[in-house]
Formats: C-alpha cells, sequence, structure tokens
C-alpha cells in the first residue's frame, strides 16, 4: 500500500475542483493505496461553498490559503516547497493536477501502475497529444512548441499534470528556475522520464483562464528557463544570418530576422532577469494565509 498525494493548485475553481474529486474518488476507489489532497489556493475571491471529501474518502485534505495572487506556477512552486519543508516523511508520492478538469483522472491509475510495476521510477509526465480549446488557439500553442524548440533545443509536450516522488521535489525545489515554470524547470533537471499520453479534456465548468497573453507570457517563461540553450542558438543563427547578409544571399530580409532575433532575445533576457533576481521563491512560504484541513 503506498500512499499518494495529488497537488490542486485553483482560483476560484470551486466547482471544477469538487466534480473533479469526485471523478478521482470514482476511479481510484477500488485501488489499494491511501490518498491524499493538497489544495493551493491561489488568494481566491470566491468562497468555497462545496464539500470536498463529503465520503470521507480522502485520508486528508489540506488547503494553503496563500495572501496574493501568484498564478498557477507559482502556486505549484509554493506547494513543492511545502511538500519539502513540512510533509511526513511517509508520503513519498505525489501527483500534480491542474483543478478545473482538463487533466484526465482515468490516467491517475495509469500512473499507478506503471509505479507498481516499478518503483523506482522518480518522474511521469503526461504528453499532451490534443487540445480541446478553439482551433486557433490550438495552433497557436503549436507553433509556441515549434519556437521553443528551434530557440532552446528542448520540445516540451507536458504541462502540470505529472507525477514526482519525494526526492525529486527536494532537489527541483532548490531550482530557482522552478518560479518561472514547472514544467520546462523538470524538464531540464531531470532527463530520465516516463511518459503517459494524455488528450486534455474540456473544462469542467466556465471558461479558460488561458487567454492569447497568457499564452506569450506562458511561452517566455518557459523559454527563460534555458537561457544557456537561448545564448547557444541565437549565436548559431546570428551567425548564419549575417553571412546570408553580408554575402547578399537574402539581403534586407536576413537583417529584418536578426533584428527580430535581437529584440527576442532582449524580451527573454530582461524577463529572467525580473523573475528570477527579483522572485521571493526562497520565502514564498510567507505568502501562505493559512493551512486548513478537512
Amino acid at each position: 500500500m503506498s500512499i499518494y498525494t495529488i497537488i490542486l493548485p485553483t482560483f476560484n475553481d470551486w466547482k471544477s475542483l469538487s466534480i473533479l474529486l469526485i471523478q478521482i474518488e470514482k476511479y481510484l476507489k477500488n485501488t489499494n493505496n491511501i490518498y491524499k489532497v493538497l489544495i493551493i489556493d491561489d488568494n481566491s475571491f470566491e468562497k468555497n461553498k462545496y464539500k470536498l471529501n463529503k465520503n470521507r474518502f480522502f485520508k486528508e485534505i489540506k488547503i494553503l490559503t496563500l495572501k496574493k495572487n501568484v498564478g498557477s506556477q507559482k502556486a505549484i512552486a509554493t506547494g513543492l516547497k511545502f511538500i519539502s519543508k513540512y510533509k511526513n516523511k511517509n508520503d513519498d508520492k505525489f501527483i500534480i493536477m491542474d483543478s478545473d478538469g482538463e487533466d484526465d483522472p482515468k490516467k491517475i491509475k495509469e500512473i499507478i501502475k506503471l509505479i507498481d510495476k516499478n518503483h523506482k521510477i522518480k518522474v511521469i509526465t503526461m504528453n499532451r497529444t490534443i487540445r480541446k480549446e478553439s482551433f486557433f488557439f490550438s495552433i497557436l500553442y503549436e507553433i509556441h512548441l515549434l519556437i521553443t524548440f528551434f530557440i532552446t533545443f528542448k520540445y516540451i509536450r507536458f504541462g502540470n499534470f505529472s507525477y514526482l516522488n519525494r526526492k525529486v521535489i527536494d532537489i527541483i525545489t532548490k531550482k530557482k528556475e522552478l518560479w518561472l515554470a514547472y514544467s520546462a524547470t523538470l524538464n531540464k533537471y531531470f532527463n530520465s522520464k516516463e511518459s503517459i499520453l494524455a488528450p486534455r479534456r474540456k473544462r469542467i465548468s466556465g471558461k479558460s483562464k488561458m487567454s492569447y497573453s497568457g499564452l506569450v507570457s506562458h511561452s517566455i517563461n518557459i523559454q527563460s528557463v534555458y537561457m544557456k540553450n537561448i545564448f547557444i542558438s541565437y549565436a548559431l543563427y546570428s551567425a548564419i544570418f549575417i553571412f546570408l547578409y553580408v554575402t547578399k544571399l537574402l539581403g534586407f530580409i536576413v537583417l529584418i530576422l536578426l533584428t527580430l532575433l535581437i529584440v527576442h532575445f532582449l524580451i527573454i533576457a530582461l524577463s529572467f532577469k525580473e523573475k528570477i533576481d527579483r522572485i521571493t521563491f526562497n520565502i514564498c512560504l510567507n505568502n501562505i494565509k493559512s493551512i486548513k484541513k478537512i
């Protein structure tokens, strides 16, 4: 018998969260494990009016309420930091999910099957196949993946939905990049990962909170995790563009592309400096307003 803690960042998504927990209970009730839930309430202004553990299926539901809204990535980082510092040592298996229901709870059983077969597995990522947003947004997301690949040499097909053991959490919470983007930081420092294909579902209720500007910001944050890779790729591309410009093979078009590269690099560098040098990651637990057990 193992103890699994499901980590769920949420912001005003209490209805979706309550339904998701019911779904998780439905799919896991016949498994021989103990399940706990850690909810990171990212300073929701809507109060929870739902019974989150009506059938007492989960051994414990703990809600960390943050004083200030920091966004899902920083909420996850705060939750992982809390686990690394305070969680019971017997709790060594953790699953991170979004609370809106877009991550399929059925896939948790696949995670458990992999762990049961090999207890040495440290990381499992849920690699996305298709998304349920609008066609245009889905195209932009694919473009984001390609741009990120060309400038970082990393193709990151997974998001928050993943499995980590305690040792991985203790390591990743010491990496300052975690404050920028969870998936990119996990990918950067842990090459050995198992993966499961997991298409994104539609939200349980309400509208998606990922806007076009949010996607751009998220993309920049992911890219910022790989500053060394970006420096190398941009040096390479710049050399190629300068050569083409000097040899007049493409002329003015190459000059425009080179300018765009420089502008983008400056945006990434400023973003990295702003969000890393001035972050409060080391003291992020001070942003916890309350800890409530259900």
